[in-house]
């Protein structure tokens, strides 16, 4: 099997994560390590992680944090991070329109104002979709910091916070090239060149990963077609400062899809029917398919060694993203009781028709963020070591859309998959007139522009991990954050708390406690009054235990934690009073009381043995509304009711084997994925059932070559998801998330 040599400096320079860089390597270190080619590692980085900004090891963190490697992407041939973050015990898959809006939870709250790449902002409630959605092409790995994180991030949500870590540049010259294709018309290439460029001394490194896919999907109409570019250069002149430049472009063309709608009405209860199927799609062929995104990304990381116990870190991210959104969306057939499929009227042949609302959205976004960090490490006059984490953070997002909507809906029949329009002869002169098909046809209105985000927030945050001794150590620290939104004239400040402590009886053992608190500004939003509503915050207790085995190659941790969070916003003007989606600009809220989470996590990572590697995890969640409200709708959200798709009980593993076969090395492996059954809504009314998912993988690797086959779904289990938030019956039976079935997918990858 062909062998890599290369040197230390190769790999320490330029591999860091973007939060927390390690101090350079000098370039006159020649320890060589061996680098079997493909070689795999669950547990990639055993040491630093980036999630709690200090250099600190899993076991000396006194908070649970998840490490997706690239090593379990590639072995799963994970092509989305929908399907990367089933991995996490704890984090859960909301529905989305398989567009750039990922939507997730985290111990029973929605992460969505809380996904960053290189430890910068992309993502919350009010910009998601105005940013394509991730490649994974580019992926070094994916953290995730279990619990508020207010102190180093900000605002955000209670659960955690998710942080897509890319790749970045390496000394020793290497390139990869893999061709992908699989099911429903799948096929992709990744490309990944590194190494030092030829006469700077090793002082300058480059990388370039790209990508391009273009595929079907298993539901009908629906399509994709993205292209990935991310050169990046990393420079170190001397053994005491880097700089990283990068740069990303995302093109995605992709067909909205807006998933699968429940039968039923609001009086009688809503469930999934047998009329439909999983394949079926809603929207108008011929416009949803028109949706695109552009996004471009760069980004600056630069490291210096100040002195022996001072190091500053300096990092820039500036995000521009443009999106046209061709949409058209389930609505109800009748308001006044909800009914979403047929009949209308009691009309023969009506009793399978599905209302559908044409829209169409431009949108552009704006995100940078500037963050400069100090990190000092002393020892006091008392004995005890510190490392403190002193830093500033600015932060500005803008978005700006303006709104379409079809002045008539479409109708679709379920059972004969036909479209039809009320047209007549004069709206087809109209100038506003668009006809997507020869057959479907609508008059399309400007709702006019909306600003929806102008906001700036800054903070200033300390914290300091004092080792007391070879066994304690503990963590306290605090954040002040100001939050000022353009748009509207709103200010809002928030001082937030982290406090932990470690203790380690013995090297590879530790069990921690710790306390955080988060917040999250209402952004601006407004009641029925026209006043701003209050802010969210949040608190988090957590225990925890983490074993080191097999030489540290293999990790298990586990932790209890109760999180609190107050004031939750939620829309009381969903629909307006023709049963239309509420026009943004016009939404109205309210804050629901308090929701709590209680729960329990283990997770086990790493190497059983030499050739047997695992991924795996199982998480308890109580959730539950634990102050209650009713808002002007009649939506309930009573005390004790759980929030729609969130699983009592969920369990993963991935697990992989090797064995030597004709001079290379073949794998064979596969997963468990289990969801316990989850509420559709906040009433609590109905349920989707449970699954377990059932996936294989293999693999035939020999010198610079490998072969995969991965079979995901197996059994072809069908299930059904929910969406994220405080969704009522009614906005829950118009979108629902669908399952992919049984999928089979091929790969060649070569490395030189």
């Amino acid at each position: 099997m062909k062998c890599l040599a290369i040197t230390t400096s190769a790999i320490s320079l330029f591999a860091t994560g973007a939060l927390a860089q390690e101090t350079p390597v000098s370039n006159e270190e020649t320890e060589t390590i061996v680098v079997t080619s493909f070689g795999r590692d669950y547990l990639a980085n055993k040491g630093q992680t980036s999630a709690v900004g200090l250099d600190l090891t899993q076991l000396e963190t006194p908070a649970a944090i998840s490490v997706i490697s690239q090593d379990l992407l590639k072995d799963q041939q994970v092509n989305n991070v929908d399907d990367a973050l089933r991995n996490v015990a704890g984090v859960t898959k909301f529905k989305t329109g398989n567009g750039g809006e990922e939507k997730f939870s985290i111990r029973g709250f929605d992460a969505s104002q809380s996904i960053y790449k290189d430890g910068a902002r992309i993502n919350n409630a009010n910009n998601a979709s105005n940013i394509p959605s991730t490649e994974t092409a580019n992926l070094e790995r994916i953290e995730v910091l279990k619990g508020p994180s207010a102190l180093l991030y900000g605002q955000g949500q209670p659960g955690g916070i998710i942080n897509y870590i890319t790749k970045k540049p390496e000394l020793a010259r290497s390139t990869s090239l893999e061709f992908i294709g699989g099911s429903f018309d799948f096929y992709k290439f990744e490309g990944d060149t590194t190494g030092a460029v030829p006469g700077t001394n090793e002082q300058l490194a480059y990388r370039l990963v790209v990508a391009y896919e273009d595929s079907e999907s298993f539901r009908n109409e629906v399509a994709r077609e993205r292209l990935l570019v991310n050169p990046t250069l990393a420079w170190s002149p001397n053994e005491r400062f880097n700089l990283l430049l990068g740069y990303e472009y995302i093109d995605d063309n992709y067909t909205q899809d807006r998933g699968q709608v429940l039968d039923g009405n609001a009086i009688d209860g809503y469930r999934y029917s047998n009329r439909q199927d999983e394949e079926q799609f809603f929207g108008i062929p011929g416009w949803n398919e028109n949706s695109t995104t552009e996004s471009t990304r760069f980004y600056a990381i630069a490291n210096a060694q100040v002195t022996d116990f001072w190091r500053v870190e300096a990092i820039y991210s500036q995000t521009e993203n443009d999106k046209t959104n061709f949409d058209s969306s389930q609505t109800f057939l009748n308001f006044a009781d909800g009914t979403v499929i047929g009949p209308i009227g009691g009309d023969p042949g009506d009793e399978n028709i599905v209302a559908i609302q044409p829209r169409k959205s431009i949108g552009t976004g704006e995100t940078s963020q500037v963050t400069v960090r100090n990190f000092l490490n002393f020892t006091d006059g008392l004995g005890f070591d510190h490392e403190i984490l002193a830093s500033y953070t600015f932060e500005e997002f803008k978005t700006e859309s303006t709104i379409f909507r079809g002045r008539q809906n479409v109708e679709y029949n379920i059972a004969t998959g036909e479209y039809s329009t009320n047209l007549s002869a004069i709206d087809t002169t109209d100038p506003t007139f668009v006809q997507p098909t020869s057959t479907i046809g609508f008059i399309l209105q400007d709702r006019g522009s909306d600003l929806r985000q102008d906001f700036e927030e800054q903070g200033f945050n300390v914290l300091d991990y004092i080792t007391l001794n070879d066994q304690w150590a503990v963590l306290i620290g605090g954040r002040y954050s100001e939050f000022e939104n353009g748009f509207d004239d709103f200010e809002d400040d928030n001082f937030s708390l982290r406090g932990g402590v470690v203790y380690t009886p013995l090297e590879n053992l530790s069990f921690y406690a710790s306390y955080s608190e988060g917040y999250s500004p209402s952004g601006g939003f407004l009641d029925l009054n026209d006043e701003q509503v209050d802010p969210e915050t949040s608190v988090s207790y957590e225990a925890g235990a983490k074993l080191a085995l097999r030489d540290e190659r293999l990790l298990i941790t586990t932790a209890i934690f109760s999180v609190t969070e107050e004031g939750t916003p939620f829309i009381v003007n969903p629909f307006d009073e023709e049963g239309n989606l509420t026009p943004s600009t016009e939404l109205r809220f309210d804050n629901i009381g308090e929701i709590e989470t209680s729960g329990f996590e283990i997770e086990i990572v790493g190497q059983l043995t030499d050739d047997w590697r695992v991924q795996g995890g199982y998480s308890y969640q109580d959730n539950e509304i634990t102050k209650g409200a009713v808002d002007p709708s009649d939506t309930t959200f009573t005390p004790g009711n759980t929030l729609p798709g969130i699983a009592e009980n969920s369990f993963n593993v991935f697990t992989f084997y090797e064995v030597p076969v004709a001079d290379g090395d073949l794998g064979i492996g596969g997963g468990l994925f289990y969801q316990d059954e989850v509420f559709i809504s906040t009433a609590n009314e109905g349920t989707y059932q449970e699954w377990a998912q059932v996936d294989l993988a293999s693999y035939y690797k020999r010198e610079n070559w490998k072969l995969q086959l991965n079979i995901s779904n197996l059994f072809d289990e069908q299930y059904r998801q929910a969406q994220a938030g405080t969704t009522s019956d009614p906005a829950a039976a118009i979108r629902v998330g669908t399952a992919a079935p049984r999928k089979v997918i091929a790969s060649f990858a070569v490395e030189f």
